[in-house]
Order: C-alpha cells, then sequence, then structure tokens
C-alpha cells in the first residue's frame, strides 16, 4: 500500500532539495549531475558560443549559428525533464518546496533580465559610469550562460528563504 506513494523504489530514499546545495551537509554530486547535466551543457555552449568566441561566431554560416541556438534550448528542455522526474520522486512536503523555490528562481531571474534591460535601454550604464554611449562597451546580458547562473543563484537563495519556512 505504501508503495504506491512514491514514484521511487522502496528500497531508495526519495530525494531532497538539500541534495543540490552545494555548500549543504546533504549535497551529492550524483544527483547534482542526475538532474544538472543539461543544465551545465546549456551554460557550456553558451558560455563557449555566445561569451568567449563571440567574435569567431559572428563569421559562421547562419545554419551554424542556429544549430547553437536550438541546441542550447534542446539543453534547456532536456534539463526541465530531468528536474520534473526528480521532484516527482519526492514526498509531498519536499515537492512542494522544491517546486516554490524553482519557481522564485524562475521568476526572479525573468525580473532581473527584464529590469536589467530596462536600465540598458535608458542608458543607464553609460550615465553612471560614464561611458560614452555609442555602444562600444556592451552592459547586455542575453547569453543562456548568464541566465543559468542567475537562475542557478536564485535558486540558492530561494532554498535560503523557504527552507527555513517550511521547517
Amino acid at each position: 500500500m505504501t508503495s504506491m506513494l512514491y514514484t521511487v523504489a522502496m528500497n531508495t530514499k526519495p530525494p531532497v532539495p538539500d541534495e543540490l546545495i552545494m555548500f549543504d551537509r546533504q549535497f551529492s554530486w550524483r544527483t547534482a549531475w542526475k538532474v544538472a547535466r543539461w543544465w551545465l551543457m546549456a551554460f557550456l555552449i553558451s558560455a563557449l558560443c555566445d561569451l568567449i568566441f563571440s567574435e569567431e561566431k559572428k563569421h559562421w554560416s547562419f545554419e551554424w549559428r542556429t544549430a547553437i541556438v536550438f541546441a542550447e534550448f534542446l539543453c534547456i528542455a532536456l534539463f526541465c525533464h530531468d528536474a520534473v522526474k526528480w521532484v516527482r520522486g519526492m514526498d509531498e512536503l519536499q515537492r512542494q518546496l522544491s517546486l516554490t523555490i524553482f519557481i522564485f528562481a524562475v521568476s526572479a531571474t525573468l525580473l532581473f533580465f527584464l529590469f536589467w534591460q530596462c536600465l540598458d535601454r535608458e542608458r543607464f550604464f553609460y550615465q553612471v559610469f560614464g561611458l560614452s554611449p555609442d555602444g562600444t562597451i556592451s552592459w547586455g546580458i542575453c547569453s543562456v550562460a548568464h541566465a543559468c547562473v542567475l537562475s542557478g543563484g536564485f535558486y540558492g537563495l530561494g532554498f535560503l528563504i523557504f527552507k527555513r519556512r517550511y521547517k
């Protein structure tokens, strides 16, 4: 009867959100790899193509640049699939905590991107730092790598906030 409550086998413990927080004592490299491997792949593709080799990427054909964009977002979709499978194996309280943290991380990342783009559109960074507004230095954060770093940071912040709430 109780085996129907969990989607994982009874000889394994259900996953907990603490296993993804690096500085927590319950952190598990195995779980982190199982859940976030595609997130890491999307980050690496974006960091290499959009940030490190951005000048070289400009000379690539349209098809290759489009394939890179599709590869990044395919990796994000596969990450979402792995994260959903991981959350489904949790008990009710841990599932509620994880979903709350994920929603907080995604919402905070979206809000941060919108706020940053509005400030950049109004030339805030050029005015504050005294730079010329000719656009030679970009303050834009518009890559998947930035989104991965921000969402990971907001996931950690959400974990700290909501973990205390559910204790």
